[in-house]
């Protein structure tokens, strides 16, 4: 993914993550075969065996097939384009996928129901002839460590074939469930064909679920990556919620119907903003041809990063999709099919577009961040999000006054230390205890913000900004809590204890304040500055990277693949 000193690939990062499926293609066809189709219309029958001139589109198992049921002049063919109809996107993490069984030439998949909490998701049918199989997953820790799958194509009538799920095994660290049975894989000898089993290990999540006729076909799967072995069980939560899901707390599904005829012939997912691909295409021209070639990385998916800066969760999930779409292409030594031009799939080029597309998510996944959180702004994140001195200067003067002014309040506090020590009212007492409790939970708040902040910008982490927002909203509302509590315990007006049981919230808030709320020119703001930070990301990268001439020099004599790290490994002379 990156050199030795790459950010994409130190330990724990979510770049490392993979996205693909399984189960799809049509498997009584070669790769040829599926090429094919992938350019043919629909109700296309390629040419039979008989007739064909040069090699055959069809499998040994499909040839078989026809010629036991005298089919070798017609040849096989779909009811549809695809077996495709539909991709379910899962919005959000299932604690329990339930499998209903049914009959089609034999048991399969019939239907799925998602479990979360109180709320389950079903489609297909969903049928009680059988007993359902549920599967449960760790709500804290939601991830399959073994999925394998098994596709039957049968002969339904005539020469139609269609396709099911005849074998699935999934399997997490507290549960197992198994469906069917492994078959040979080719054809039966009777009217099946069964393709190889389909295995993919490692901290897995089911993204999508491909579905022809209402029946389960194909699976989208995210990979997590090996790196999240080394992150607690609320890390690995977190990794799920911000680029696997959605994180709106109630399972669903996004629909999606097209590029059906990629995913199912051409080895691609699906994505919830088909956009992206034409972005990537476009950044991999860059890298074929231009010099620097991440120059072109923001003219190119500008609009995508606008549309993620207004918060479309549609066009930041697809750009994480990608993401980890490449990352499985590199690192599983494929090609992406989807390419017209099949020099682009060269590494020397697969390589630096991963570079600049992780470069480009990891700033994509911090505007996910921001919009879950939704951080209230104040003078100091302001100050560090436009970088100017003219704001610099503004959130020192607000904490200077923050502080004088607490100073100040203590001060009194201590010179009037006797009167705290006075039995209130039960009235005065109520207001005393209820008033501080309600500025406490303000300054929770205020702590919240800070941390969320914190967490959406690391570099933003031990600044000096950092500190004196932390003296300001984490340590100050801790004082401010005590003052308000003595203040009012000292306090023998009641029109006094009602004026002061807010009075200290003006010190707490005085950063915000000042704070522009437009959301205009909140974002404004944000573009500016995850703009900076995709121009520094690309600066920082191994300068080789973005020079197509010296990645062509000598046909690749002065670089190699490191494929167990997917990594350049770039040789000084």
């Amino acid at each position: 993914v990156g050199d030795a000193n790459s950010e994409l690939s130190r330990k724990g990062s979510l770049r490392l993550s993979r996205e693909f499926t399984m189960g799809v293609g049509f498997h009584h066809l070669n790769e040829g075969g599926n090429r094919a189709m992938f350019a043919s219309p629909e109700n296309t029958i390629l040419s039979p065996p008989a007739t064909c001139v040069g090699m055959s589109h069809y499998n040994e198992a499909a040839i078989a097939l026809m010629k036991r049921h005298n089919l070798k002049d017609k040849g096989l063919c779909v009811s549809q384009k695809t077996y495709l109809e539909k991709t379910l996107l899962i919005t959000d993490t299932p604690h329990a996928i339930r499998l209903f069984i049914g009959d089609e030439n034999g048991p399969c998949i019939v239907g799925v129901a998602l479990i979360r909490s109180e709320v389950t998701f079903t489609t297909g049918t969903l049928s009680e002839k059988e007993p359902p199989l549920t599967f449960t997953l760790e709500p804290n820790f939601p991830i399959i460590e073994r999925i394998e799958m098994q596709s039957c194509t049968w002969l339904e009538g005539g020469n139609r074939v269609e396709k099911k799920i005849s074998y699935l095994h999934l399997l997490s660290r507290s549960d197992s469930v198994v469906f069917g049975q492994v078959h040979t894989p080719g054809f039966d000898g009777k009217r099946s064909i069964y393709s190889e089993v389909e295995i993919a290990t490692g901290n897995l999540c089911i993204s999508g679920i491909g579905y022809f006729v209402n029946r389960p076909v194909s699976l989208q799967i995210v990979d997590l990556g090996v790196e999240v072995n080394y992150c607690k069980d609320s890390c690995v939560l977190d990794a799920i919620r911000n680029t696997v899901y959605y994180g709106h707390e109630m399972v669903g599904v996004n629909l999606i119907r097209t590029r059906a005829p990629e995913v199912e012939f051409l080895d691609s997912i699906s994505t919830e903003d088909d956009a992206v691909w034409g972005n990537m295409l476009t950044c991999m021209n860059a890298v074929d041809k231009s010099s620097p070639s991440y120059g072109e990385l923001l003219p190119n998916v500008v609009n995508s990063l606008e549309c993620s800066l207004n918060g479309d969760v549609h066009t930041i999930h697809s750009i994480l999709r990608m993401d980890r779409f490449l990352t499985y292409i590199i690192q599983e030594k494929k090609t992406i099919k989807t390419f017209e031009n099949d020099h682009l799939n060269f590494y020397a080029k697969l390589i630096p577009l991963k570079q600049m597309w992780g470069i480009y998510s990891n700033t994509i996944e911090r505007i996910e961040r921001l919009h879950r959180y939704e951080p209230q702004l104040n003078s100091f994140n302001v100050a560090f999000v436009q970088g100017t001195k003219d704001y610099l200067t503004r959130a020192i003067f607000i904490f200077l006054t923050q502080t004088t002014m607490l100073v100040l309040t203590m001060s009194h506090i201590w010179d009037n230390r006797l009167d705290a020590c006075r039995i209130p009212d039960l009235l005065q007492l109520i207001v005393s205890i209820s008033g501080t409790v309600v500025v406490s939970f303000m300054a929770k708040q205020s702590r919240d913000n800070f941390n969320d902040f914190a967490d959406i910008f690391p570099d933003y982490t031990g600044t000096f900004l950092y500190k004196i927002d932390m003296a300001s909203n984490y340590f100050g509302g801790f004082l401010v809590s005590i003052c308000t509590l003595l203040l009012l315990l000292m306090t023998n007006d009641n029109l006094d204890i009602v004026l002061n049981a807010t009075a200290l919230l003006f010190v707490m808030e005085l950063d915000e304040l000042l704070v522009d709320s437009n959301p205009v020119w909140v974002t404004s703001g944000y573009r500016s500055y995850f703009m900076k930070e995709i121009i520094k990301g690309l600066n920082k990268a191994d300068k080789r990277y973005w020079d197509f001439e010296y990645l062509r020099k000598n046909r690749g004599e002065h670089y190699q693949i490191h494929t167990p790290s997917c990594s350049f490994l770039f040789l000084d002379k």
